[in-house]
């Protein structure tokens, strides 16, 4: 085992890097997302709501591997079905699978992110919104500068937790031929057929990640003083 281990390492170290890297631009993409739409699900305008509402619903509803399948797969060849060149033009980027990958993930994990987003901003006193309002803020104003930082402290702790549920999935990704580490764990069995190890260290490296995250997220979350949070 410790053969194979100095062997394939940096290969498997390669593709845990390409699926760290497809987390961080899933999650600033879910962040951005998550943002928006938890504001859509606060607005007091029914239509916007019911719209936010009803994406949260519906991709917490679609297991990733599927929407992965939808992402890559789908919605290129339903272009070219259509025939229509606008069409074909503005889904081309999805023929790239780092692409398709992070926009699959960020819109799946975006609609945690804006649960996650929407209880932080509730749980802050609605006084310190009308106090806000009383000294001549806007609505933006108060969300942007009193609100927000507060609630994105208290939303830390389960955004983190998001993070590495979206670093494990990422191993979904080798389906659609991205090389991360489940992808480069595949081809080293098929290599070697030794199938036993090529999982054990492939395993091994997402649980040293998730070790060292939870160490990083746990130093952060001490220095914030914000209690834990996890994905339900």
């Amino acid at each position: 085992m410790m053969d194979f281990m100095v062997a394939y390492s940096p290969l498997y170290l390669k593709g845990a890097l390409v699926g760290l890297a497809l987390t961080v631009f899933a999650m600033i993409g879910a962040l951005l997302i998550g943002l928006l739409v938890a504001l859509g699900r606060l607005s007091r305008r029914t239509p916007l709501r019911l719209l936010c509402l009803g994406y949260v619903t519906l991709f917490r509803g679609v297991p990733p591997l599927v929407l992965l399948y939808l992402v890559y797969f789908g919605l290129p060849a339903w272009a070219s079905q259509a025939g229509s060149p606008l069409l074909i033009k503005l889904l081309s980027p999805l023929d790239n699978r780092l692409f398709a990958a992070t926009l699959a993930f960020a819109v799946n994990a975006g609609a945690y992110t804006a649960e996650i987003i929407r209880a932080s901003i509730t749980s802050i006193h609605s006084e310190q919104m009308e106090a806000a309002r009383s000294i001549g803020m806007t609505y933006p104003q108060a969300m942007r500068r009193i609100i927000l930082p507060q609630a994105l402290r208290v939303a830390f702790p389960p955004l983190c937790n998001e993070f590495i549920i979206v670093l494990k999935g990422t191993s979904l990704a080798s389906v659609i031929g991205v090389t991360e580490l489940m992808r480069n764990a595949q081809m080293v069995a098929s290599a070697t057929f030794l199938n036993l190890q090529a999982y054990l260290l492939a395993a091994l490296f997402y649980v040293v990640m998730v070790i060292l995250l939870q160490i990083a997220s746990s130093a952060i979350e001490r220095r914030l003083g914000t209690p834990r949070g996890s994905r339900s």
